[in-house]
């Protein structure tokens, strides 16, 4: 972060402050573990703690102000705010007007986060970019990366989460993205968003704090960003369809467990890609880091060479191997559309090995729930799996859905569960060759699973 007034921070956020002299603020902290000389603290608050409780320790620390929304005892200055998350989230959008930094905005259903870091590998082939860390994506995260940013970086690629409507409009005004990039529309979180209309809609919040000369990049093939209203706004189609107006294409796919090949089309320029990822579906959010690279000057080919030994973060679709028995870990979290995209890795990886499937429960469905753990099941079943074990409050609708070769348990027989994972280990009917998908939302911790499994197999 690049230095700050206190003058400056009063002057552009909601508050009232008295201090004698101007302070130089070296950076933005709401932890006190990590406070130090020079820094402002701001004394979030939240279910299970408060941040005003810990404004001494931050002064000890080297805190020189705090921003508080109740009244402490302390001797540094005091920004009283009415709302210190806000207050956070105003610190963070005016300091990015003061840097000479262009923003990408990434949100979507599935393939944020991958679609980020391949936008991030295509831009650092031409320029200093920085990246949101980790899941840093929301209403705190974001604001915490924006004040990451210094005069080093040219580029910032901010990914932007959300679980409700305005939670996008929030974060996209605090960015105010040059380029904002949705990869597709689907059904996680419509438990509390009610419809996947509903979900489009939350996701074109990022329009709303997109720069009057921005431009948005849509995957042509989702009907629901096909169809929505742009407001106006320049927009690039990326695809498989070139009759939907998409400018930047893949075609010639050919996918394995090991890798998918391609060849990208743009404007007539061809030129052959290669990732070490499995799935047509991770070409799309290729084909948008693509386009990113392309609006900022990158070389195609450049682009495409940046990524073809392209790694995934832990949990999401990367592949460990023991005793020649592949487990692909993909548990940082799981929706109706993940499933179904690694269900199609699954069968997809090791054609002749045998097929089994660890999975939890897709939280945050509400009244779907039942239904999408049904159709899950069927899936199960049309792949052929050759075992599929399940464990989830809807474990009875997954079983009507595959009522053979499946062990289903509720969630709260997790002891049953993980028991059955280790017979599955020991049993010996994993042999090399055969193929694991390990799948779940976060909160039903199948790291759990993962470690069972790969700690026992024989």
């Amino acid at each position: 972060m690049n230095n700050l007034k206190l003058s400056e921070i009063v002057k552009n956020i909601d508050c009232s402050c008295d201090f004698d002299r101007d302070i130089d603020i070296l950076d933005v902290n709401t932890d006190t573990r990590t406070t130090k000389a020079g820094d402002l603290f701001i004394a979030l608050s939240g279910e299970k703690f408060d941040g005003h409780d810990y404004v001494g320790k931050a002064v000890e620390s080297g805190a020189v102000a705090v921003v508080c929304s109740k009244p402490v005892d302390t001797s540094v200055p005091v920004i009283m705010v009415p709302d210190t998350e806000k207050a956070l989230q105003q610190i963070a959008a005016y300091y990015l007007t003061t840097l000479d930094i262009k923003v990408v905005a990434v949100t979507g259903s599935n393939g944020k986060t991958t679609t980020r870091n391949m936008i991030t590998r295509v831009l650092k082939t031409k320029y200093s970019v920085y990246s949101t860390k980790k899941n840093f994506n929301n209403e705190i995260g974001l604001p915490k990366s924006v004040l990451e940013l210094d005069n080093t970086y040219d580029i910032a690629v901010l990914e932007m989460g959300m679980n409700h409507l305005g939670e996008i409009s929030t974060l996209t005004n605090i960015a105010k993205p040059d380029l904002a990039v949705i990869t597709n529309i689907g059904k996680a979180h419509i438990g509390n968003l009610g419809s996947q209309k509903n979900i489009c809609k939350a996701k074109f919040e990022i329009l709303e704090g997109l720069k009057e000369n921005g431009t948005i990049v849509l995957n042509a093939d989702d009907p629901y960003l096909y169809s929505a209203d742009k407001k106006g706004f320049m927009t690039a189609y990326v695809g498989f369809d070139k009759s939907k107006g998409a400018v930047l294409t893949a075609e010639n796919i050919v996918s394995s467990g090991e890798g998918t090949s391609f060849t990208v089309d743009y404007e007539g320029e061809k030129a052959d890609g290669y990732i070490p990822l499995p799935g047509k579906y991770n070409v799309a959010n290729l084909l948008e880091a693509v386009y990113c690279g392309i609006y900022f000057g990158v070389d195609i080919k450049a682009a495409l060479d940046s990524v073809r030994d392209y790694a995934p973060e832990a949990m999401r679709t990367d592949v460990i191997e023991k005793n020649g028995v592949s487990i692909i870990r993909d548990y940082y979290n799981s929706s109706p559309d993940s499933a179904r995209v690694g269900l199609e890795t699954l069968k997809t990886y090791n054609e002749n090995g045998k097929k089994f499937a660890l999975l939890g429960e897709m939280l945050e469905l509400g009244e779907y729930s039942a239904q999408e753990h049904k159709k899950l099941g069927e899936l199960c079943a049309s792949h052929n799996l050759d075992g599929a074990f399940f464990i989830g409050r809807d474990y009875l609708a997954f079983g009507d859905g595959m009522p053979e070769k499946s062990i289903c348990c509720d969630a709260s027989e997790r002891e049953y569960f993980l028991v059955k994972v280790k017979e599955l280990a020991e049993s010996g009917i994993l042999t090399s060759g055969d193929v694991v998908l390990v799948k779940g939302s976060r909160g039903m911790k199948m790291e759990e699973a993962y470690e069972i499994l790969i700690s026992n197999l024989k």
